[in-house]
């Protein structure tokens, strides 16, 4: 771990692979809850680096599992596609299309608030990411009617049960040892004229 108890973008990197291990051997119908904090941690911790300031160590092994994610996703598998999106992050953690392709999977396995997170952390890196604001602004919209219907609760207290949920904070960013001995185990864009993984090409990963 860095200074300040903060995990360096290796710890962050290393966090994405043990991630997309975990995933692709899961065979869970719903979304990890180890993977969904984990996530929230990765999206947190990155803010703290600027994208396009570093190289990606392979941007060409993370476009090329853009790719492949989108693919899964189209083949309507989101557990490949959140798998090789997470594999292609620890390549190239700012790439936008992953982040994209992640949130997609997410919503597949019905983690819609995951999918909000990683929709806006998409944004955060390219604001002009046209299928992300798209599916934000839808599942926003969804959540809002959801959070509004008689007998559910506030999205503050959604937040602060989830802010005491029974999981270690750190989770795969201190792990260390062998990953089999981590604790036990997400919109479609289907009308896209362009491929969301495309639209950072002219950009850093």
């Amino acid at each position: 771990m860095s200074e300040q108890g903060h995990p360096s973008l290796q710890d962050i990197l290393d966090a994405f692979e043990r991630l997309a291990e975990r995933v692709a051997a899961s065979h869970r119908s719903r979304l990890d809850p180890f993977v969904s904090v984990s996530l929230r941690r990765a999206c947190e911790e990155l803010r703290r680096f600027i994208p396009g300031l570093e190289t990606p160590p392979d941007a060409e092994a993370a476009r090329f599992l853009a790719r492949a994610a989108y693919a899964a996703l189209e083949d309507n598998d989101a557990r490949e596609a959140l798998a090789r999106s997470l594999r292609g992050l620890s390549f190239a953690p700012h790439h936008p299309g992953l982040f994209f392709v992640a949130a997609s999977a997410c919503f597949e396995f019905g983690a819609v608030e995951d999918a909000v997170r990683l929709l806006r952390h998409t944004l955060w890196i390219h604001p002009g990411h046209a299928a992300a604001r798209r599916d934000l602004d839808a599942l926003s919209a969804y959540l809002q009617e959801r959070w509004n219907a008689p007998g559910v609760g506030t999205p503050e207290e959604a937040a602060m049960l989830a802010e005491h949920a029974p999981f270690d904070p750190e989770l795969a960013f201190d792990y260390i040892g062998d990953e089999h001995d981590l604790p036990p185990q997400a919109a479609r864009e289907d009308d896209a004229e362009e491929l969301p993984w495309d639209e950072d090409e002219d950009r850093a990963a």
